[in-house]
């Protein structure tokens, strides 16, 4: 099935729409710590194949959508670096637990 130039034009447009939508959800989700949820993770899937399938449109047209990719470009990097300080967030409790537990273990074998 072959499609139009303008029904290619508004799939583009869907589909780029739609990912941005999903890139700030995830990005609200991690600020709220919920990165490693359900929900976040059903996103990530979706954001994959939108990928995918703005990939298999072939070109968007020469330079009219590159507003939209220089976007969901600052999109991912915003999320990488959230997603980057949550990591680092995580890295630090988990340390200060391991700590706690040493601690707790050489008290308990001096008494």
């Amino acid at each position: 099935m072959k499609i139009g130039a303008g029904t290619m034009a508004n799939e583009h447009v869907r589909l780029l729409d739609e990912l941005e939508g999903l890139l700030s959800r995830q990005i609200e989700l991690a600020h709220q710590g919920d990165s490693a949820g359900e929900q976040f993770n059903v996103l990530t899937a979706r954001a994959g194949s939108l990928v995918g399938e703005i990939s298999q449109l072939g070109p968007a047209g020469s330079g009219e959508y590159q507003h939209r990719f220089e976007r969901l470009r600052e999109l991912y990097e915003t999320l990488s670096l959230v997603l980057a300080a949550e990591k680092a967030d995580v890295s630090e409790e988990l340390s200060r637990i391991r700590k706690g537990r040493k601690i707790i273990g050489t008290y308990r074998r001096t008494i």
